[in-house]
């Protein structure tokens, strides 16, 4: 697989259950506003942190989004886009205004058992406690809300402990400290490609080795499939040979759409054209490449996107090529919860991300009509594709182990071996024996899906033909090869259906009739109930043969 780039070009409630406050306590609590921070709109609030503790490193982890130019971002993670029209909205709505609950205590000697420490109080860092930080600020820089969120109040449904950092007075507050976290994946559109399952037609995978001496990619294996629709069987393409005792694995193909479909992030580096190849990627002669292969999705709308495999993502702090945040209230050198992601999940991985526009392959250009072709808001093929072309470059994606395992199929997983061919009911012969002799009979027509028909008896011929809009009433007898009936209508009576709810095999045929006509159908499998047949009359893989009259189209 080659992408012809050249490397210039990359650029509140009250409880049953309290903690009560002892006698001095009683004695000495402030009187305090009703709400916490400011009243305030979300749409003012410029930045986000939200930071927590680590027990296992003992430090505090921390995570800063930013609205620059009104895009919200997050410079802990190379300023990365955050999805700030939902998640950071809905994060931010819950922490503005909450109302105080009852005080508990203002004696700093209690946060260790209320869980309300601060975890960015570098004096605190030995005791036990923390609780979850959360700080938000506006354009001005003047603080909206700076909560430190400790434990569950017991019997108390959706009430914890809550401080304002800097303050003595612990309070109890209805909050949800789970909608704000320090994971960078919780903030962002995760999976970054957008397309649905329904999208994909094709998919191509390719191993390959590098020659970074003489310039050159040696090209292991390559094999590539393509399909009509989604709920359609792959098909091979000329150059990916199948062997005969084998067939394309429908199920693996549909998988292997389904990762690249859920897709999720763990990590982004900055993209730099002079770090390809540290993370494993080569630009040589024929285009780029990754060490680890590649594969590439094409869509419906022509977009092919390409996806390159580099090397072993390293952390922040091993990868020279990441550049260092610049330390400011909302971006700190503390560890994030997604490194311990990294380290959890195992071998992350580098991928690097291209799209390419085919005009070949856009079947909504070729349905389009003229004028959505000239209308200026619509934008070109090639539009689109540099439009993503230009989100993609910005960036180096880190995924998980996992899901590069997942995208990076053994290619013999993806063909399987082929079942025995079904039998024709009891007549002794394979389906497709069954079919070719039937197609030999005079009269008989059989068409490209498979379907064969033999016309009995026609109606007038300025008849009009069945749409899939239409409700047709029809007469009709259904029987096995071996001649048992499964379904009919009786006594000359009719039955009237919507013909997209039909079988396949019905449908094709229906669309080919008009009122009056009578017609023989010998339908395969595929086209009626296919393997799982239609118990307890139908089963597996059987041949279906109708009479059907189209009585009238309703």
């Amino acid at each position: 697989m080659r992408l012809p780039i050249v490397l210039g070009v990359l650029a509140a409630t009250s409880a049953a259950v309290w903690i009560w406050p002892t006698h001095h306590e009683r004695a000495t609590l402030s009187a305090a506003s009703a709400i916490f921070g400011k009243e305030t709109k979300p749409e003012l609030v410029t930045s986000l942190r939200v930071a927590s503790w680590d027990e296992a490193s003992s430090s505090a982890i921390t995570l800063g989004i930013a609205k620059v130019n009104g895009v919200w971002t997050i410079p802990s993670h190379f300023s990365f886009p955050a999805d700030g029209n939902t998640k950071v909205t809905e994060a931010a709505v819950g922490f503005l205004g909450i109302e105080r609950g009852r005080l508990v205590t203002n004696d700093d000697k209690r946060q260790e058992e209320l869980g309300v420490i601060d975890p960015l109080d570098e004096t605190s860092m030995s005791k036990k406690g923390h609780g979850k930080r959360i700080t938000m600020t506006d354009a001005t820089g003047a603080q909206l809300v700076d909560l430190i969120v400790g434990k569950y109040v017991e019997g108390a449904t959706g009430m914890y402990y809550v401080r304002e950092a800097g303050a003595k007075d612990v309070y109890t507050a209805k909050v949800d400290p789970w909608k704000l976290s320090t994971q960078f994946v919780d903030y962002v559109e995760t999976n970054p490609f957008k397309i649905t399952k329904e999208d994909v037609k094709s998919l191509a995978i390719a191993d390959y080795s590098v020659d970074e001496t003489a310039g050159t990619v040696g090209v292991r294996s390559e094999t590539s499939y393509n399909r009509t629709a989604a709920d359609q069987n792959w098909t091979p393409s000329a150059k990916t040979v199948v062997p005969a005792e084998k067939r394309v694995a429908k199920t693996a193909l549909d998988n292997l759409v389904n990762e690249i479909n859920g897709l999720k992030l763990v990590g982004v580096r900055p993209f730099d054209a002079a770090w390809v190849k540290a993370r494993g990627f080569y630009v040589v002669k024929e285009g780029l490449y990754g060490n680890e292969g590649s594969i590439s999705v094409t869509t419906k709308d022509g977009l092919r996107y390409f996806m390159f495999f580099g090397e072993v993502a390293l952390d922040d702090a091993s990868d020279k090529a990441a550049e260092k945040p610049k330390k400011d209230e909302l971006s700190t050198d503390a560890p994030t919860d997604d490194k311990k992601d990294a380290a959890k999940n195992g071998e992350n991985r580098y991928l690097a991300v291209f799209v390419q526009y085919d005009a070949a392959s856009d079947e909504t250009l070729k349905e389009a009509k003229p004028e959505d072709k000239k209308d200026p808001k619509q934008l070109s093929g090639k539009d689109r594709a540099e439009k993503a072309q230009k989100r993609f470059t910005q960036f180096f994606y880190v995924i998980s182990d996992d899901s590069f395992k997942k995208l990076r199929p053994s290619l013999d997983t993806l063909l399987e071996a082929k079942p025995p061919e079904p039998m024709a009911g009891k007549t002794g012969k394979t389906n497709p024996q069954w079919f070719e002799e039937n197609g030999k009979r005079a009269g008989v027509t059989t068409t490209p899906s498979g379907l064969q028909y033999e016309i009995v008896a026609s109606g007038p011929a300025d008849g009009k033909l069945p749409t899939d809009a239409d409700n047709v009433e029809v007469r009709y007898q259904g029987t096995t090869v071996d001649g048992e009936e499964f379904d009919s209508t009786k006594d000359d009576a009719t039955a009237t259906f919507p013909l997209r709810g039909l079988t396949k095999g019905w449908v094709e045929a229906l669309k080919l009739m008009k009122p009056g006509d009578k017609w023989k159908l010998a339908v395969p499998p595929e086209l009626g109930y296919g393997e799982a047949g239609s118990p307890p009359k139908i089963g597996p893989q059987a041949i279906l043969l109708f009479d059907v009259e189209l009585v009238k189209i309703q």
